[in-house]
């Protein structure tokens, strides 16, 4: 991968990683995520009108992606209930990477580099290490070890449906756009029913704000590289959130980071320049 959609992919992790740990810590996951994603459909309607217009059968595409990204959310926030999100979030993540590199190659004949490869296998020993440290001791529960793996499974469907719509697009930007417009209503109908979700994201909307201006630029940015890259190494980089959100943590939140951790971030931080080896 070029060195301009390497960087690309992990600005978009680091947005990724930010908004992801804002919305965490609110406590109220599912109806601050709800309003995070529609401030970020709100963003991505008046940018409909600076970028070119997509292909009509692209709205096939659209339709389909938001369909399976607000299924994987719902799975997560499933296994939330029954798992810590430390060790959900990067056990989905690693998942969908294992289920994206065979489909790419299947589905979209991408031939990955043996250094793309080998950062792959790092980033995947990545979040594998910190779902590692996130367990406590506590067991894998048959609920969380099933709605993490529907997660993966359904992040993964999400990732191949984005890429090939964005390729066939004609406008990767607008694509994005709508596709947070749909994800927002969808994500809207699916939660309408929360008790007290229009109280919560007034109540935090201080946070739903600027989370969801952050995603609309997070989701941009690995739209642009999905029209131009591989598709599994992008992912790939792009899951080096849960990483960032390590960083994160230490910097500004000063949690203690164990051995563990910083094996993590080591092995991540040596998979990005094997990612633009030949």
């Amino acid at each position: 991968m070029d060195t301009i959609y390497i960087l690309a992919a992990l600005g978009s992790a680091l947005l990724h990683a930010t908004w992801n740990a804002a919305v965490k810590s609110t406590g109220q996951h599912t109806a601050v995520m709800t309003g995070q994603m529609l401030v970020a459909g709100l963003v991505g309607l008046p940018v409909l009108f600076f970028v070119d217009f997509l292909r009509w059968e692209s709205l096939v595409w659209i339709a389909a992606s938001a369909l399976f990204n607000v299924m994987g959310i719902k799975a997560i926030l499933r296994a939330y209930d029954h798992g810590e999100f430390g060790l959900v979030y990067p056990m989905s993540r690693a998942i969908m990477i294992m289920l994206v590199v065979p489909l790419s190659t299947l589905l979209a004949h991408e031939r990955l580099s043996t250094g793309a490869m080998l950062g792959i296998a790092l980033i995947i020993a990545a979040l594998a290490l910190l779902a590692m440290s996130a367990r406590h001791g506590q067991n894998l529960s048959r609920q969380v070890l099933i709605w993490t793996g529907v997660g993966g499974v359904l992040s993964a469907c999400s990732v191949l449906i984005d890429a090939n719509g964005i390729r066939q697009s004609g406008s990767p930007f607008a694509y994005g756009c709508l596709t947070a417009i749909f994800n927002a209503a969808n994500m809207a109908w699916q939660q309408r029913r929360l008790p007290g979700l229009v109280a919560t994201i007034r109540r935090h909307a201080h946070v739903t704000l600027w989370t969801g201006v952050l995603s609309m630029v997070s989701y941009l940015l690995i739209v642009w590289v999905f029209s131009k890259a591989s598709i599994a190494g992008a992912a790939a980089l792009r899951d080096t959130s849960s990483v960032f959100a390590v960083l994160i943590a230490m910097v500004f939140m000063k949690e203690a980071i164990s051995r563990i951790k910083l094996l993590a971030v080591a092995l991540a931080i040596a998979a990005i320049p094997l990612m633009r080896l030949p």
